[in-house]
Order: C-alpha cells, then sequence, then structure tokens
C-alpha cells in the first residue's frame, strides 16, 4: 500500500502562532534582564535571581514576573511542537485488490479500486468503506 503525509493546515498555522510567540516572551525575558546578567560576575545566579524580582507591567495593575512569563513561554513552546506534530497524518492508499469494510454490516470484500462512495455488496447500503488490513 501506498502511504501519502496529510497535512492540516490549521494546525500548522496554529503551531507557527504558538511558537512565534513562545519564542517572543522568551525574547522579552532576555532583553529585560540582559544588562543586569552581562555586568555580573556570576550571571547565572543574577539571571535567576531576576526572574523572581523584577516584574513586567502589561497594563495598570497588571503586573508578571519574568519567571511566570519564562514558564508560559515554555508551555507555549512545547505546545507548538506537539500540533505540529499531531496536524500531520499518515495516509493508507488503497492499490488494486485492497480488503474494505462497510461500516454498519462490518463485514469485508476485497475491491478492484479504493473508491469514496460505493456500494456494500452485503448490506446494499451506499458507504464509504473503511480500509483494511488484508487478513
Amino acid at each position: 500500500m501506498k502511504k501519502v503525509l496529510r497535512r492540516q493546515t490549521s494546525g500548522y498555522i496554529l503551531s507557527f502562532l504558538l511558537l512565534f510567540f513562545g519564542i517572543a516572551a522568551l525574547s522579552v525575558v532576555l532583553w529585560k534582564t540582559w544588562n543586569q546578567v552581562t555586568q555580573a560576575a556570576d550571571p547565572l545566579s543574577v539571571f535567576w535571581e531576576s526572574l523572581w524580582t523584577e516584574q513586567l507591567v502589561f497594563l495598570s495593575g497588571v503586573e508578571f514576573k519574568l519567571a511566570y512569563l519564562v514558564v508560559l513561554s515554555t508551555a507555549m513552546l512545547i505546545t507548538a511542537f506537539l500540533v505540529f506534530a499531531l496536524s500531520r497524518q499518515w495516509i493508507l492508499l488503497g492499490r488494486k485488490g485492497s480488503w474494505v469494510e462497510c461500516p454498519f454490516c462490518k463485514k469485508r470484500w476485497r475491491t478492484s479500486a479504493v473508491t469514496a462512495l460505493g456500494l456494500c455488496p452485503h448490506c446494499r447500503q451506499l458507504v464509504h468503506p473503511r480500509l483494511v488490513d488484508g487478513s
């Protein structure tokens, strides 16, 4: 059987947007801490301390610590990669003499050409037969 890769455009767009916003949030954190980290003798401890002490003000009254922004951006990046991986699907295309199954009577038959819509020879209903292994 021939395999075809099916890509969902909406999944690709969503994963790209999540990736963009995740990278943007991480770059905001690095932008806010860059001056302190580059001038410190121990940059890692200064970075860690500034994550918990500095706050980012979005609107009046809405403040976030930079550590929360790092957690949010990490979650966005992980979700972006998961959505990208799950938006791809391998589909098996039937070849000559493939086995298909009726979704109503669950009986199988061999067909010469797999069609999207066909008549079940057992229950005589117009169905979308499901492609199955040749057992």
